[in-house]
């Protein structure tokens, strides 16, 4: 029976947009955007940051021993197939640590024709190569939901056996479901009670930050992530979507991150990718919070936890109370207009300034300007001078 705290035990984020996020298809970063990258990740306090193999090209080395010679807070690790020609190419770049991975389920070997005999080989060969050197080695069971038990048990009692120090549990595909991460994460954490475990889950289906938690909870300390969630097709777990979750769950474990660091790193990612900021994306999406309904802005101007989960001031945001929207409420109004007039407003204001913004904004939506307008003129009368 393993020993480990299943519910909010100890946390390692596992930064990998420097090698999973260039997997993205519009993701391209020099090497001056890949060290600005680094040092901003390391300045927000993510735990590791990974890096693609230097067997990649001579480009690919250069920036692994440029980043490597940082002298980052983080652990830097290199990202390796079961390779001792990609293993060499990291160590003769400065490596320290491995992420050493091979797939190991039917589909995966199948597509290498590759026999169990010979993986079990490769894993065994890799690890004992990586660790002569004295390095951190994790290996990972790519496509490990889709690798029957039996199989990835086996696979990871031969990488422990030669000296692994983290077992890699990822959702390679993103067909795993947080119950099935759970199951499977215990199970394994039952079998290596002393080997730390690791999550990487892609979002094919939108489970990648669900997963990760659920990953966490049963007894994954590591946890792969990208910043947006950028990586190969819709990418993996999200950082400031990680970081909203955990923030609901158990606060005391992001103490040592900073948090208001989120918004700039996903607008840099967001601009070195050639994408926007997602609307939907916790905690630095534009309108994340943005309160509009009627109901809503009274609560939150009386009592904001009542429809926000996160103070905004936690990751170095405002609070905003739109008065855009034909579902304006007159609460909001009043706020709008006591701050934009520098004056309390009469009820009787409210309700004439009310109706002339709902009656604009049945026509489309008001930005804050036009808004600001509209009120000054509809209390520009007896009751506004």
């Amino acid at each position: 029976m393993s020993t480990r705290n299943t519910e909010f035990g100890p946390l390692r984020v596992i930064d990998s947009t420097l090698r999973e996020g260039e997997q993205f298809a519009q993701a391209h970063f020099s090497p001056d955007d890949r060290i600005r990258l680094a040092l901003a990740l390391d300045a927000f306090g993510v735990d590791e940051l990974e890096l693609p193999s230097p067997a990649v090209g001579p480009a690919a080395a250069q920036e692994v021993a440029t980043v490597i010679g940082l002298g980052l807070r983080a652990a830097v690790r290199v990202h390796v197939r079961c390779s001792p020609a990609e293993i060499e190419a990291a160590q003769a770049a400065g490596a320290t640590g491995f992420h050493l991975y091979l797939g190991t389920s039917p589909a995966r070997a199948a597509s290498r024709a590759t026999s169990w005999p010979r993986l079990s080989r490769e894993i065994r060969e890799s690890v004992t190569l990586a660790r002569s050197s004295g390095a951190f080695v994790r290996f990972s069971a790519e496509d490990a939901f889709r690798t029957p038990l039996r199989r990835l048990f086996a696979a990871f009692d031969v990488a422990v056996e030669a000296g692994a120090q983290r077992l890699g549990v990822p959702d390679t595909v993103g067909v795993a479901t947080p119950e099935l991460v759970a199951r499977t994460v215990r199970r394994v954490a039952a079998r290596y009670p002393g080997i730390a475990l690791e999550f990487h889950g892609h979002n094919d289906t939108g489970c990648a930050v669900a997963n990760s938690v659920a990953a966490w909870q049963a007894g994954a300390e590591g946890l792969d992530v990208t910043v947006l969630g950028i990586g190969e097709r819709v990418g993996i777990t999200s950082l400031s979507g990680l970081m909203a979750r955990i923030y609901t769950l158990a606060p005391s474990s992001l103490a040592r991150y900073q948090l208001a660091h989120l918004p700039e790193l996903d607008a840099r990612v967001a601009r070195l990718s050639g994408v926007a900021i997602p609307f939907n994306q916790p905690l630095t999406g534009e309108h994340a919070f943005t309160h509009v309904a009627g109901v809503h802005s009274q609560a939150v101007l009386r009592a904001p936890g009542i429809y926000e989960a996160i103070d905004p001031s936690v990751v170095g945001r405002a609070r905003v109370i739109s008065v855009g929207s034909r579902l304006t409420g007159r609460h909001a109004v009043a706020d709008f207009a006591s701050r934009l007039l520098g004056r309390e407003i009469a009820s009787g204001e409210v309700q004439t300034a009310t109706v002339a913004l709902r009656a604009a904004a049945a026509a489309g939506r008001l930005e804050p300007l036009a808004a600001a307008g509209i009120v000054r003129a509809a209390l520009a009368g007896p009751l506004g001078e």
